[in-house]
């Protein structure tokens, strides 16, 4: 899993305090080749040439207090460079700036040392050049991968990476030092470079590389802890303990944010599990009640066979009925099926669809009594399942022409950027308290509970999903008179 990005604040210390770092080696060059200039022409006599001591103050001053002065204002930089975020990741990201330019400065110090004894003359040219070429890069470098990885991305502690990186670095940094300083301390008091060479190969490097190794297993083992807390959880977690969830570590790292989109993932399957539960009880209610109803029709009808005038009435009714259940289960079937298939896209004119449907209700039983009517002066192409529009306009037609008094109008209208499809009736409306529970699956307004009025309550709930499948929306606007239903789609589809 890759981390998050660092927040703005959080970037500026890596890269001012590398450019602090990397300047402080050029200021201190400059200096001293400011002070050989200083010193004059060298001496064309050998004994004086040699001994000529042309930048030694300045080197004192460098290695002394130079040093822990360029180191501070590395540190300011760094700390200065963090304004807007916590005070203690900017002091934590400050002090690991310091801790690392000062030992660059006091091994980079402790060299123009050593070359001014031997090498007077041209120490300050020498000075230069490693400066510019490794010195100063490399202080830069180093310094702004330190601060990277102890400031992690601003949280309450260093992340999982920054303390991976600091441990092997670390613990590879002094043992190497540690290594060169007892070769170069062999080879001052004995000359013997040949045996220290196949010591170090044979036993110092193994060494290295297992004391390191050692170090950063024993802090990814301690990183990891949480990691395992989070596993065991998870092991423990069944369908009937969703509510259960994983400990989310105060670390501010790429494990904490495993843990809480761990979380969030168990929100989001416990929503799930929930709705599922509730959607079957209401799927079973609805579909015990008329089934109840057509047994008891029939079986009376058996049971009394002479009660009964007209056979035909009784299978009427019946017939009714199935058809009912068979529209209801339809509408399960859908609403179980949507985003399990492959979308379908392609070409559709939400004006000639409407303008059929409307025709269409025209004709129907319920609509008899009603003016439908459809207002879309111009074409409304746009990328979307045929059927699915079909079965979203009809559901909102249906709905409206139930509800309405006298009057439906559909109107489709296209812009750049949108196209909104509008199903108005002059019905007593929607009131603003029910405009959002409307759309949940089997709920029916007071007015629209009987059976001869009353659908089962999934055809708003399968228009909203629908349009949403679309990318779009589904809304009740508001209107003086009756319900007014909106879907908007984005142009694109």
């Amino acid at each position: 899993m890759r981390e998050p990005h660092r927040p703005v604040w959080a970037t500026r210390p890596v890269w001012a305090s590398g450019l602090a770092a990397a300047l402080v080696v050029g200021v201190a060059v400059a200096w001293l080749q400011y002070a050989d200039r200083a010193a004059g022409l060298r001496s064309t006599w050998p004994a004086v040439h040699i001994n000529d001591d042309r930048v030694g103050p300045q080197i004192e001053q460098i290695t002394t207090w130079g040093t822990w002065l360029g180191a501070l204002y590395v540190a300011v930089v760094c700390l200065l460079a963090g304004k807007g975020g916590p005070w203690w990741v900017r002091l934590r990201g400050a002090a690991v700036a310091a801790a690392v330019t000062a030992g660059l400065y006091t091994a980079y110090g402790l060299w123009l040392v050593r070359e001014n004894e031997y090498g007077k003359v041209d120490v300050a040219e020498k000075a230069f050049r490693w400066a510019i070429a490794c010195v100063g890069p490399s202080a830069g470098l180093i310094t702004a991968a330190a601060v990277a990885a102890a400031m992690g991305r601003g949280g309450a502690r260093i992340s999982f990476r920054g303390r991976v990186a600091l441990t092997a670095a670390g613990a590879t940094g002094v043992l190497f030092f540690a290594a060169v300083r007892t070769f170069q301390t062999l080879n001052d008091a004995h000359d013997t470079l040949d045996k220290v060479y196949w010591i170090a190969v044979t036993t110092g490097v193994p060494l290295t590389a297992l004391l390191t190794g050692f170090l950063v297993h024993v802090m990814v083992a301690r990183a990891l802890r949480p990691v395992e807390a989070i596993r065991r959880e998870l092991a423990d977690i069944t369908g009937q303990s969703l509510d259960r969830r994983v400990p989310v570590p105060p670390t501010g790292d790429v494990i904490a944010d495993l843990a809480r989109t761990t979380n969030a993932t168990l929100d989001r399957v416990e929503a799930a599990a929930t709705r599922q539960r509730e959607f079957t009880a209401d799927a079973a209610h609805e579909l015990r009640s008329p089934l109840a109803a057509l047994r008891a029709q029939l079986e009376s009808a058996l049971r009394h066979p002479d009660s009964v005038e007209n056979w035909q009435e009784v299978v009427r009714e019946a017939t009714e009925d199935v058809i009912r259940l068979q529209h209801l289960t339809d509408d399960l079937l859908l609403l179980a099926g949507q985003g399990s298939a492959a979308p379908v896209r392609e070409p559709v004119d939400l004006s000639a669809l409407a303008e059929d449907l409307v025709r269409e209700h025209q004709h129907l039983p319920e609509a008899k009594t009603l003016r439908v009517r459809c207002e879309a002066p111009a074409p409304a192409v746009m990328p979307g399942n045929p059927t699915h529009l079909d079965r979203l306009l009809r559901n909102l037609l249906t709905n409206a022409c139930r509800h309405a008094r006298t009057e439906v109008t559909v109107t489709v209208a296209q812009a750049p950027t949108h196209t909104t499809l509008t199903v108005q009736d002059d019905g007593p409306g929607i009131p603003p308290a029910d405009r959002t529970r409307v759309f949940d699956r089997f709920t029916r307004l007071d007015t629209a509970r009987t059976r001869t009025t009353g659908g089962a309550g999934l055809g708003l709930p399968i228009a909203r999903d629908l349009a949403t499948a679309h990318g779009g929306t589904l809304t009740i606007g508001d209107s003086e008179e009756g319900a007014l239903l909106v879907a908007r789609f984005p142009a694109g589809g």
